[in-house]
């Protein structure tokens, strides 16, 4: 079988847009004829859900709201659908999002219990991921690191994150907490101040370069709490300041100002998580 790379969820390099219903943007699946046949054998066993119609309209208005706080110029270039399904499943690992790399696709799995916030995290989380792939160039992987410990190490090499054998160490991560827990492996990024203290949000961030600043983008466009952390957490604040500055080299105005109206805007409108 072909060496796959499974990243920050998995990369998937092939796309068949006739399987999606609708032009738009925000996609539905109508079954897993978007996955590479061989991905469904094993060892990869690749399943998905189809999501039921009723819960489409409030995925996707919670996506379009996420895809707002990017330029339309940005968007066009880096992103070619956004698929939302009900489950996914790669080597019976369950997976909340993944992106298609070469595909600039993202898919999100979407659940009525999901919040609202937690779900447009999730997109947050992977599109950084399709931006890093195509603009490594663009960031300060040297200063990133100087954030943390001297004696720290990723657990997987590289900016993007490097595979070791046949799947990702996120994908092992991720394994080993579905099996210590029985959950979904969402501990994974719970938020932890003992590991701000360290320059990292959650215990994911710790696996690779990739998955840190996907945690890091993830909570900048959602988490006004932020930056409080930032003013308490200064390895936190370094990190910060180095993912905007990735994203103004991108789209000029997304500098600290904008994410910082970003932050007070939604300390103005929000609302009690369901």
């Amino acid at each position: 079988m072909p060496k796959v790379s499974f990243i920050a969820g998995l990369f998937l390099f092939w796309f068949f847009p006739s399987v999606f219903g609708g032009d738009g943007l925000v996609r539905f699946p109508r079954d897993n004829g978007f996955l590479p046949r061989n991905w469904i054998l094993d060892p990869i066993g690749a399943e998905v859900e189809v999501l039921k119609p009723e819960y489409r309209a409030s995925a996707e208005a919670i996506i379009q709201k996420a895809l707002a706080k990017y330029s339309e110029a940005m968007v066009k270039e880096f992103l070619e659908g956004v698929s939302i399904v009900g489950s996914l499943r790669f080597y019976d690992v369950g997976y909340g999002g993944t992106y298609m790399a070469k595909g600039r696709q993202i898919v999100l799995v979407y659940r009525p219990t999901f919040d609202a916030r937690g779900f447009e995290q999730r997109f947050h989380h992977e599109f950084a991921s399709i931006l890093l792939e195509n603009n490594e160039a663009l960031f300060d992987g040297d200063r990133w690191r100087s954030a943390n410990g001297i004696d720290f190490s990723y657990r997987a090499r590289g900016i993007v994150e490097e595979q070791r054998g046949d799947r990702s160490e996120a994908t092992r991560v991720l394994a080993a907490e579905q099996k210590r827990t029985g959950g979904s492996g969402s501990s994974l990024l719970r938020l932890d101040e003992d590991l701000m203290e360290e320059g990292f949000l959650t215990p994911y961030s710790r696996v690779s370069v990739e998955q840190d600043m996907n945690e890091l983008a993830a909570h900048l466009f959602t988490n006004p709490d932020l930056w409080g952390f930032c003013e308490r957490f200064p390895r936190i604040d370094q990190k910060v300041d180095v993912l905007i500055d990735f994203y103004r080299k991108l789209d000029p105005n997304m500098d600290r100002l904008y994410f910082r109206r970003i932050a007070t805007q939604l300390s103005a409108t929000s609302e009690p998580e369901l």
